[in-house]
């Protein structure tokens, strides 16, 4: 499988993912505007300019995309990729306050993920250190379907040989909220 197909899954994903959110929301979204960040705003947007066209290309590319995965997964148990396509960005000062949203970053970091969201094949991460300014850094697994059993095995042995530490910066905003 070449890096080409992982750029035809990322963009069917894209079209899937935004047409489906698009179809979901519209309706809420028209009294509710304001209630949503930037970023889902201009999502929508685009959303709401995709035609059926796109949408059944894109679902043409799934298909596509998901028998290339299985006839790798015919010879492999995993496909291993990075679990994003780069590192997490430093976050401003006031971005759990004001929200950050940055489309280009997101489509990176988003890289591999998408083709298991897309295929629907289980995928795991697993943390396997850091990078040169601390942050964490992570490994894809990608299975066959129904084969998750041999996805956690194998996210348990690397998970175990790692190094773990508090990243320098770490946002606990859930367990904040909770206090």
């Amino acid at each position: 499988m070449t890096i080409d197909e992982l750029e035809v899954a990322r963009v069917a994903h894209m079209i899937t993912i935004v047409s489906e959110m698009t179809t979901a929301h519209l309706a809420h979204y028209r009294n509710h505007r304001r209630d949503y960040g930037l970023d889902t705003r201009i999502s929508l947007a685009l959303g709401r300019r995709l035609q059926a066209y796109d949408y059944v290309q894109a679902q043409r590319h799934r298909a596509r995309v998901w028998r290339n995965f299985a006839k790798v997964l015919d010879k492999v148990d995993a496909i291993v990729t990075p679990t994003t396509g780069r590192t997490a960005p430093e976050l401003p000062e006031d971005a759990l306050r004001t929200g950050e949203s940055n489309l280009e970053v997101l489509g990176e970091i988003m890289r591999f993920a998408a083709a298991a969201n897309l295929t629907g094949l289980p995928a795991i991460t697993v943390p396997v250190g850091y990078d040169e300014g601390a942050r964490p850094v992570g490994l894809q697994l990608m299975g066959r379907a129904w084969q998750e059993h041999l996805l956690l095995r194998l996210a348990a042995v690397v998970e175990q040989s790692a190094p773990r530490r508090e990243p320098a910066v770490c946002y606990r905003y859930l367990s904040d909220r909770a206090q």
